[in-house]
């Protein structure tokens, strides 16, 4: 009997539209971009590297773990303690950085910048390096860096790094879907009319999440001089405020700004300098940038954006957030090392630390900051206004 060859049509059909469909899928998702871990290292390797040099450096550098739960939730960060003129059980004396990379799990061109900027800062021969070459820049960083300490959090996000390298590259929440940086106790839980819960999340309550506790505990002892939250997603070099529009009009606030001017002119050119909610076209509520300066009266709080991929599609976050290819990861990295470097010098340059540096006769300009700071006042965008792509791309990353 001849087969009935009209009974078979429609189900061949549906099942060659099904398999066009995952086809296509699939060719779709090939082309969006995947880690490369010859490039990158992967959570565990990276925190393994930073012990490994801790190891290495135990006259001038020490590593805890600090430990916080929230019912079944919990969080272990890795935070270092740097502290290049030798460990001292007193650090009253000395200017105070606390260093946070990491903090969203698909940002991890982060965390590298942090582990070669601890890697720099223990080896002379690197140290001479990325200060141009020049001995003199070189001195000049080694005689500042014996005056301070660092508290540094290599990996924030351990858990949403976790979720990332299983294959969820567009999560940049905790562990439990929270994102910390809208977790702060400053403006917590107001919501702007583009909210969208699957990013900014805040939590159901201020400072509900454990890795929150641990930066406020870590601030509250080591009472920082300096907070430094490091993000991708853009190009960019913000201070408070997250959640209105304007720097504070404070003399710690406009000095930290010239400070980013000057961070501008020497390493990133096409960074938008200025308060995160003036310059990019949206506000943040509940930031560690915002509370550290406003709650806990951090005279120099930033929030630097290292890199950002604006034809990147929405869905291709691994590209938008982090340089591919070798090349362009060692530029990125090299560039914001520097760029820390920079921020180094400029310490006797801010009101807050000068005292601190009189004494060793480090002066409070350097290399020319003092003409610097008296052309710039005021949160002036001038060059720093974000072009019309920057500012869409910020939209979506929001730091």
């Amino acid at each position: 009997m001849a087969p009935n060859t009209r009974a078979w049509a429609l189900p061949v059909f549906i099942i060659w539209t099904v398999l066009a469909s995952v086809a296509q899928l699939a060719g779709a998702q090939q082309k969006l971009a995947q880690p490369d871990y010859s490039v990158y290292l992967k959570k565990h390797e990276l925190l393994k590297r930073v012990e490994d040099l801790v190891a290495a450096h135990t006259d001038i550098m020490k590593i805890e773990m600090r430990h916080a739960q929230d019912g079944d939730y919990k969080a272990d960060l890795q935070v270092v303690t740097l502290e290049p003129g030798g460990l001292s059980p007193s650090h009253t004396t000395k200017a105070r950085l606390l260093m946070d990379f990491g903090e969203h799990g698909r940002e991890f061109i982060t965390s590298e910048v942090g582990l070669r900027f601890m890697q720099v800062l223990t080896d002379p021969a690197l140290l001479h390096e990325y200060a141009g070459n020049s001995s003199r820049k070189a001195r000049r960083i080694r005689a500042i860096l014996k005056h301070t300490v660092f508290k540094i959090l290599p990996m924030e996000n351990v858990n949403g790094r976790d979720l990332v390298e299983s294959g969820q590259l567009c999560e940049r929440k905790n562990g439990r879907g929270v994102d910390t940086n809208r977790n702060f106790d400053i403006d917590w839980g107001k919501k702007e009319k583009d909210y969208d819960p699957r990013e900014e999340f805040p939590g159901k309550a201020p400072h509900s999440e454990p890795e929150t506790q641990i930066i406020l505990a870590l601030a509250k002892e080591l009472q920082p001089h300096t907070w430094l939250n490091v993000h991708s997603g853009m190009y960019a070099l913000f201070t408070p405020y997250d959640h209105k529009a304007g720097v504070p009009n404070t003399t710690d606030a406009r000095a930290a700004l010239r400070m980013l001017h000057r961070i501008k002119e020497l390493s990133c050119p096409q960074c938008v300098v200025g308060s995160g909610g003036h310059s990019v076209g949206y506000l943040a509520h509940g930031t560690g940038t915002d509370y550290m300066f406003e709650k806990l009266g951090v005279p120099m709080s930033f929030t630097w954006e290292i890199y950002g991929d604006e034809k990147a599609s929405f869905e291709d976050c691994f590209r938008m957030f982090n340089p591919l290819g070798k090349e362009e990861f060692e530029r990125v990295v090299t560039l914001w090392v520097k760029a820390l470097l920079h921020l180094v010098e400029l310490l006797p340059t801010h009101p807050a630390t000068w005292p601190l540096f009189r004494h060793a006769g480090l002066d409070s300009t350097g290399d020319g900051v003092g003409q610097q700071q008296q052309q710039q006042s005021g949160d002036q965008p001038s060059s720093s206004e974000p072009t019309a792509a920057a500012a869409a791309a910020a939209v979506r990353q929001k730091p």
